[in-house]
């Protein structure tokens, strides 16, 4: 009767302690997740890695449909090529597929870097890289665009990567 009665009280130990983890537990996952997942801090943060004021940063993401999106965007061009944060910034904010955007200028970026820079001027340096950032922008496609253009820079002999963007793109809107 005794073992019997002292069984009952460590089960209603156990089942309390269960029911008091059940509460805190998800409090403490709550807290975390609202620290680490919360997308518009995320968007924000990486915003400001690449030189873009945090008002700026912060106006952006909260207008933004996805804002890991807009910032994996911005991120993509930022650590692949030499454009100004708020450049990217606006380019991959008018786009409704802002990863592909940032994919096709990365991807386009590298095939042909020496290319990109064709004169030790920085204003021509700029122009190149706003040309290749606006071609992307205006693509329909960018993952297509960008294929389109490597390929044609591969294959045809001494074209620029500026006629090669101009015929991909000239080719995507006569479709």
């Amino acid at each position: 009767m005794i073992l019997l009665k002292h069984k009952f009280n460590l089960l209603k130990v156990c089942i309390g302690s269960l029911i008091i983890n059940l509460y805190i537990i998800p409090l403490n996952i709550y807290t975390n997740a609202q620290n680490s997942w919360n997308q518009y801090s995320v968007c924000i943060n990486q915003l400001k890695k690449f030189e873009i004021e945090g008002e700026d940063a912060a106006t952006a993401c909260s207008d933004a449909l996805i804002p890991k999106e807009l910032s994996k965007c911005v991120s993509i061009i930022g650590n692949t090529t030499q454009i100004n944060g708020n450049d990217s910034l606006r380019a991959c904010f008018q786009v409704r597929r802002p990863v592909d955007l940032g994919n096709c200028v990365a991807n386009i970026y590298q095939i042909f870097p020496s290319q990109t820079y064709i004169n030790t001027n920085l204003d021509i340096n700029k122009t190149n890289s706003l040309t290749l950032l606006d071609s992307c922008r205006s693509s329909l496609n960018p993952k297509l665009y960008s294929e389109c253009v490597i390929a044609t820079i591969k294959e045809v002999e001494n074209i620029t990567h500026i006629k090669a963007m101009s015929i991909c793109l000239t080719a995507e809107n006569m479709f």
